[in-house]
């Protein structure tokens, strides 16, 4: 199939639109009739313009739409979901996981945990040798990043529920 020229396309689309004249409408449909690539092409057209036509139908709004939008326009933003007190508590159980790691770190009770993961076993066989995979472990290291993580936590968690409601409250005046 041979593809139609825009001049042709362009022409289909007014045909199918309504815009053509009595002698133009002749003339388009006598070569719809003699090229079925012109004829396959209009069917194409016709296609996509009806599934666009039932696609662009546009919902009215109700009745008091815009009375409703001019009455909210003064009113103040909804507050976010969590409350003071839920973060206040979050921060404080975080804080005191922290501190309790930090206490049990400097105790050394992390110190002895340096370990290795074996990934694996080798497979003992008579042509190939497969070793196995030693993955260097320290406990202390990921407990200093647990404890690191959780002041991380700490600290949005404080400025989210404290600090920001502490200063969102606050007025400035102009001198």
């Amino acid at each position: 199939m041979k593809m139609v020229s825009q001049e042709m396309e362009d022409q289909l689309l007014r045909y199918l639109d309504g815009e053509l004249n009595a002698t133009e409408s002749k003339v388009i449909e006598r070569k719809i009739m003699m090229s079925s690539d012109v004829s396959t092409r209009l069917e194409e057209l016709r296609l996509v313009r009806s599934f666009l036509m039932n696609r662009a139908r546009v919902e009215a709004p109700s009745k008091n739409f815009t009375q409703k939008v001019m009455n909210d326009l003064d009113v103040l933003p909804a507050r976010s979901t969590a409350s003071f007190r839920n973060g206040l508590l979050i921060l404080i159980g975080s804080i005191l996981v922290s501190v309790i790691a930090l206490v049990l770190l400097s105790a050394g009770v992390f110190d002895s945990t340096t370990t290795q993961f074996v990934v694996g076993s080798p497979l003992k066989n008579n042509w190939f040798a497969f070793p196995s995979l030693r993955i260097p472990f320290n406990g202390k290291m990921f407990v200093n990043g647990i404890v690191f993580l959780n002041l991380a936590l700490a600290f949005v968690l404080l400025d989210r529920t404290v600090l920001k409601p502490l200063f969102q409250k606050r007025t400035f005046f102009e001198y």
